[in-house]
């Protein structure tokens, strides 16, 4: 609610950063998200085809699941070495052994020389998330201030209240919800 998303779209839809990078990949993760839906979203966003799943007889779906989420990541690395890469990963959750998929993701998985063009941004709730994957710099946005708030609670509030005398009627009401919503902007 502070602005994560919103702040990830103005940088991924800027046309100074559109020009910068041969491709651009928004990547929405949720909290129960697989690695292998990840990886072939990127290479799909990327115009690539992705790997058919290998169904080997006498392989339980887990293996297979493995060798085919491996070969993915193959073909991402080869991509980040090919092109110049702006990958925005939206929500990273931390929770049920995510941590330690992300920590290898961003760790072991992808080696530093393949990616050094490309460009990776991560939003999320979570600290842990970015603690494991030792991200290079944190932005962390911060809550509104009270006049800031207010601002942006009467610029949509009162946006079709022309007269003074009946945005005053409305004040008092406007004030205490601005209060509860805590400088949350998507509150607000």
């Amino acid at each position: 609610g502070v602005g994560k998303t919103t702040i990830s779209k103005k940088i991924f839809n800027d046309t100074v950063v559109r020009d910068h990078f041969n491709q651009k990949i928004w990547v929405s993760v949720s909290s129960s998200f697989r690695m292998e839906v990840i990886l072939r979203s990127i290479l799909e966003q990327s115009g690539e085809k992705s790997v058919e799943q290998s169904q080997e007889g006498g392989q339980s779906g887990q293996i297979s699941a493995v060798a085919d989420q491996s070969q993915l990541l193959h073909k991402v690395i080869s991509l980040l070495k090919e092109k110049t890469c702006l990958i925005i990963f939206d929500d990273i959750w931390g929770e049920k052994g995510g941590l330690d998929l992300w920590k290898k993701f961003f760790s072991s998985d992808l080696p530093e020389s393949d990616c050094k063009r490309s460009c990776f941004i991560i939003t999320t709730r979570n600290k842990d998330v970015t603690s494991a994957i030792t991200a290079d710099e944190i932005h962390q946005p911060s809550f509104l201030d009270d006049e800031k708030s207010w601002l942006l609670f009467s610029k949509h509030a009162f946006r079709k209240i022309q007269e003074q005398s009946l945005r005053e009627k409305f004040e008092e009401v406007g004030k205490l919800i601005v209060l509860k919503c805590g400088g949350l902007p998507l509150a607000l």
